[in-house]
C-alpha cells in the first residue's frame, strides 16, 4: 500500500471517529458507502490536501469494517446485561481547580459526601454532579468568583452494566446515539466504573428513559433470538 493510500484512509478514519452516525452505519452493516462518501469527501480533500477520487474514499471506508469491533452482538450482549435508573432533581457545578479550590473540594466532599452522586477531575476545572436541595449552598461554599458553571433542574440517567463495557467500544455511543436522534440534548456524560451517567434536562428525563429502555429491551430480545440460534 503506498503512502499516499495511507494518509487518504487515515483521514477517513479521523473524520468517521468523529460522526458517530457514520459509524453506526458502517458498525451495523448498513451503510451506503457512495453516499457517505459524497458527503465527506470535502474534508478529505481538504485534510490530504488534493483531490480524492470518491472510489478512493469508498475504498478506504470498507477498509475501516475490519476495525470496527466485533461489533453489534458484543455491544448488544452488554446493552441487554443492563439497568437504567433516574434520578430527578439534580444540579451541576464546574469550578476551577486551583490549588486553593482543591482543599475547598476536600472540604466540601467530607461535608456533602452523601449529596454527591459524581465527580469529574480534569486538567483545569472539577465538576460535581449532586442533589439539586444543596445546590445553592454548594455554589455558595466555592464562591461565585470560582464558579466556571452553575445548573440546576437537570436529571441523571444512570446506566449500570457489567465490567464487560470497559473492554467493549461502542456501548456508550449506543445510548448517545439513540438520545440525539430522538432530539434529546445531553447536557453531560460521564462514567464511573461501569456506571454510564447522563445528564439531561428534567422536561427531558421522561422520554430519554422511555428512548433508552427501549433500546435495552430490544438488545434483550435480540440476543435472545441470537443464543436461540446457535
Amino acid at each position: 500500500m503506498t503512502n499516499i493510500s495511507h494518509s487518504i484512509i487515515g483521514r477517513v478514519r479521523e473524520i468517521v471517529a468523529n460522526d458517530i452516525f457514520i459509524q453506526s452505519s458502517i458498525r451495523d452493516g448498513y451503510a451506503n458507502y457512495s453516499a457517505i462518501a459524497r458527503k465527506i469527501k470535502p474534508l478529505v480533500d481538504r485534510k490530504v490536501g488534493f483531490d480524492v477520487s470518491y472510489q478512493s474514499i469508498v475504498t478506504a471506508l470498507k477498509r475501516l469494517k475490519p476495525n470496527t469491533p466485533n461489533s453489534r452482538k458484543d455491544v448488544m450482549m452488554v446493552l441487554a446485561d443492563s439497568d437504567i435508573s433516574v434520578k430527578t432533581g439534580v444540579s451541576k457545578i464546574t469550578v476551577e481547580k486551583t490549588r486553593a479550590m482543591m482543599i475547598k473540594f476536600t472540604e466540601f466532599v467530607r461535608k456533602y459526601v452523601q449529596s454527591i452522586i459524581h465527580v469529574s477531575l480534569g486538567t483545569s476545572a472539577i465538576t460535581i454532579i449532586l442533589e439539586e436541595d444543596c445546590s445553592e449552598e454548594a455554589y455558595n461554599f466555592f464562591g461565585k468568583s470560582a464558579s466556571l458553571e452553575f445548573r440546576k433542574g437537570l436529571a441523571a440517567i444512570i446506566v449500570s452494566s457489567t465490567p464487560d463495557i470497559i473492554d467493549v467500544p461502542g456501548c456508550a455511543i449506543s445510548l448517545y446515539e439513540k438520545l440525539f436522534i430522538t432530539g434529546i440534548n445531553i447536557e453531560d456524560t460521564s462514567s464511573s466504573y461501569t456506571d454510564t451517567i447522563i445528564l439531561v434536562k428534567s422536561e427531558d428525563v421522561g422520554r430519554a428513559f422511555v428512548v433508552l429502555n427501549d433500546l435495552i429491551n430490544e438488545a434483550r430480545k435480540e440476543i435472545r433470538v441470537v443464543f436461540h440460534q446457535t
